[in-house]
Order: structure tokens, then sequence, then C-alpha cells
């Protein structure tokens, strides 16, 4: 009851700073154009629920609940305690990753979706997850790092039926979408670990890469190989290329459940008198995670202000342009233009929009006159 409670005020709270604070962003604007099947999903909420902010947010409240729900019904096969058990969900819910997934408009929260029903299904009806496995090599490339990791999974259990369906589902995913590992080095490296250190937050994420190493001495199972494989594998290629950090820490978040349970029993192998230490870590990693967690809303006052702007200044630059009654503009980016298009502003040719991520500066141009600047650093947060 009181983990129904905590989820229930928890999903109302991401609804309610979602469709008050939150704008329709550049980014969000560029994966619903990219991302096919992310566009079709939209397209029949939008159908039901209208081409609004609420749709928008609750597309991925949904399905991150739905998320919720089956990482707890794996977990039940992890920990013996209820209080064990609902730790564990509670502690996922609130990893900042899977809480900005659970916020925009990004493929992220469907891949993290899509891969615990698979891990869910794989342990009740192995026939079932092969049908979804099979129908995974359609929907985005990304699923290639899972067919990855799969690989070495069926190697380590010697399935070999198994190897060679994945092996056929890895060859029919990279021929459709064309997967290309390529590059000089160029210390990309520093970027994926940076974010990384974003999406767990600094201090789990330490402890995460910990238990990683740790899980390598101890009885592995699918979760395991899946979460440590993609990690390497975003690792190993960001020495060599730019990688898109959304094709690979879906697969990662799932390790929670190993990471819980590795702390919870280093906890209780330990006499009474010797658990102060891990006390301490306890609550020193629970407590920079839930700063972390409400630096995400209050990011206004820290440094990710930098690289959230546009998911802020949308709706009230729509407010202004109205007021002003200019209801068709270019743009300098054709996706600041859809975003703006979703709150009825509409391309056109005598205004033009210009802005400067570098500045944090947008400026509105009549005729090439410089009629108006805004600085969109400060616009629509807490």
């Amino acid at each position: 009851m009181r983990l129904l409670l905590f989820f229930f005020f928890y999903y109302l709270f991401l609804l309610w700073y979602g469709v008050n604070f939150l704008s329709f962003s550049i980014v969000e604007a560029q994966s619903y154009e990219k991302v096919w099947f992310l566009k079709y999903i939209y397209e029949i909420f939008f159908v039901f629920l209208g081409k609004n902010d609420l749709t928008l947010r609750i597309v991925p409240v949904f399905f991150s609940i739905l998320s919720v729900i089956i990482f707890y019904l794996i977990s039940k096969s992890y920990f013996k305690k209820q209080k064990d058990l609902e730790f564990n969900v509670i502690i996922f819910s609130l990893i900042p990753g899977f809480i900005i997934s659970s916020l925009i408009v990004n493929k992220s929260i469907f891949l993290i979706f899509l891969t615990l029903l698979f891990v869910y299904t794989y342990k009740k009806n192995k026939l079932f997850s092969y049908l979804l496995l099979f129908s995974y090599a359609f929907i985005d490339y990304a699923f290639i790092n899972l067919y990855f990791a799969l690989i070495f999974y069926a190697i380590y259990k010697k399935d070999t039926k198994f190897l060679f369906f994945v092996l056929f589902l890895f060859a029919i995913n990279a021929n459709i979408f064309n997967y290309e590992i390529g590059g000089k080095p160029r210390g990309y490296f520093l970027d994926v670990l940076g974010t990384y250190f974003l999406i767990f937050s600094p201090f789990v994420f330490v402890y995460y890469v910990y238990t990683l190493y740790k899980g390598a001495f101890l009885q592995k199972d699918i979760i395991y190989y899946i979460s440590a494989l993609t990690f390497l594998l975003s690792i190993l290629l960001s020495f060599r290329q730019h990688i898109r950090i959304d094709d690979y820490a879906p697969f990662a978040l799932i390790y929670i459940i190993y990471m819980v349970r590795i702390f919870l029993n280093s906890y209780r192998v330990r006499l009474p008198q010797f658990r102060r230490g891990y006390k301490i870590i306890f609550s020193f990693l629970f407590g920079s995670l839930i700063l972390f967690d409400i630096a995400i809303f209050l990011n206004r006052y820290t440094p990710a202000k930098n690289l959230s702007n546009s998911f802020y200044f949308i709706k009230p630059i729509v407010k202004i342009l109205k007021n002003k009654k200019i209801n068709y503009i270019a743009c300098n980016n054709k996706y600041l233009c859809k975003s703006l298009c979703f709150y009825g502003i509409n391309k056109g040719e005598e205004f033009y929009l210009k802005y400067s991520k570098r500045e944090r500066k947008v400026s509105i141009f009549h005729k090439k006159r410089k009629i108006y600047e805004i600085n969109v650093s400060n616009l629509n947060t807490l």
C-alpha cells in the first residue's frame, strides 16, 4: 500500500511538472521526426487525447509506469523480503536517467519497457520472448546492442539454438538499419562517461561500476549480460566515435536489480556491529541520489541549465510571438520550427527567428531587421 501511494504521488508530480514546465523541445522534435515508431505511437495517442502538452507527457509517463510494474515482477525472483523488493523498485524509479526518460519525448523509455518485457517473458514464457525478440529487429537499430549481449549470454549458457537465433536477428537488424562502426579516435570516452554520471548520478554510478565488476565473479543471468555488455560496448565504441547514449543506457539501467541485491547481501552477511560502514555508504549514496534528482527539477540553479534550455523556452517564446500577433515565422533550425508548429506557430517568410545555443538567446527579425531579443536561460523553470 505504501509503495502504491509513493508511485501515485510520484507520477502525479512528474505529469504536473512535465505539463506545466516543459516545452516540446528541439531535441524532442528531432527524436519525434527521426524515430519512426515514436512518431506512430504519439499519433495514436494524439487521435484519442488530442495534440497538447498533456498527451505529450502522458505517453512517457504511461510507459514508465508499465516499466516499473514489469521491473517489480522481475525483481520478485531476486528478493525474498518485501521491503527489499520495494526498496529496489524505488531506487530504480529514482535513477535520474529513468526520471528524464519518463518525462521527455524520447525512445529511451520505450527501449527500457521493451527490454524489461523481454526479460520477464524470457523467464516466464520463452516462446513468447522469442517472438518479442524477433519483432525488435524491425523496430530500432539500438536493439543490435541487445542482440550483441545475448550472443555472449547464449555462449555462456551453451544454448546453440538460441545463439543461432540471436545471430540471425543480429544480421537482420544490421541489414535493415545499416549500422556502421568506424571513425578515428576522437576522445569521446570522457563525454560518454560524463553522460553516465548524469544518468545514474555521480556517486551511484561509481558504485554501479563497482557492482558490475563484482557481479562478474558471481552467478550471472541474462540481466547481467544485457547490462554489462551493452555498457562495456558503449565505452569501447566511444574511443572511436560519437555514440548516442540512448542506444545503450536503457539496457544498462536494468542492472539496478543486481546493484541493490549486491549491496543488501554485502550488508546482511556482516554482524550488526560491523554494518556501520555500509549504513554510512547507503546514506551517502541515497542522499546524493535524491539531491541529484532535485537538481533535475531545479536545474536553473545548476550547470545542467546549459544543456536543457530548449526544454523550457519554447512555450514562453510562443506566448511572446502570439502577443505580438506573429503566427508565421521561419527559423534557423528546422526542428525549432517544428516545436513552434506544435503550439500553433506555423512556418512563414515575413518573420525570422534565430536561436543561438551558445549565447542562449533568441532573436526575432522582420525583413532582416532585429525587432526583439530574448535571453532564454531562465525562462519557465522552477
